[in-house]
């Protein structure tokens, strides 16, 4: 593994194999008018748009048309009362809905802890627009006591054209 950077364009090649994290996000393939970002995290390294400036985020002005949570591994915590709340911040830390995806009367306990279950958000930006800023997934316990857990985040929008 190595990178090379061409010094009269100023841009870094790498060669090899390489790890990436998936709390960062990825943004899909679509060629049509809805898009799609997926976002994979552990228990312990849940995602927040301000610890990143290269990861997926939604763009400004985008509507929000679906976005679900799939349990990879059952989330357990040393409380019985935690939920997940799965929403969207700026790069700067500013919260734009800390549940607007899935909020945490979805993502409740007895959700979160069964494997293969996916939970189909109905937080207040589904079916609404973002916002004047772009942002980024932030996935938060409401206890922060998690002890497992491994889960996917995707979200499907639209982007329409802002001004003339």
């Amino acid at each position: 593994m190595s990178i090379e950077t061409a010094a009269v364009r100023g841009v870094a090649v790498h060669y090899g194999p390489r790890t990436t994290t998936g709390k960062y996000g990825r943004a899909g393939n679509d060629t049509g008018l809805v898009k799609t970002a997926e976002w994979t995290f552990d228990f312990n390294d849940l995602p927040t748009g301000s610890t990143d400036s290269l990861g997926v985020s939604i763009p400004a002005y985008a509507k929000i048309v679906s976005a679900s949570l799939e349990i990879l591994v059952g989330f357990t915590s040393t409380s019985t009362t935690t939920d997940l709340l799965i929403g969207l911040e700026t790069a700067a830390g500013g919260t734009i809905d800390a549940d607007g995806l899935v909020a945490a009367a979805e993502a409740t306990q007895a959700a979160i802890l069964t494997r293969g279950l996916n939970v189909v958000g109905a937080g207040s930006l589904v079916g609404a627009g973002v916002g004047s800023a772009a942002g980024k997934l932030v996935v938060a316990p409401s206890v922060d006591d998690l002890l497992t857990g491994k889960g996917r985040v995707t979200v499907e929008y639209t982007v329409e054209k802002v001004g003339n």
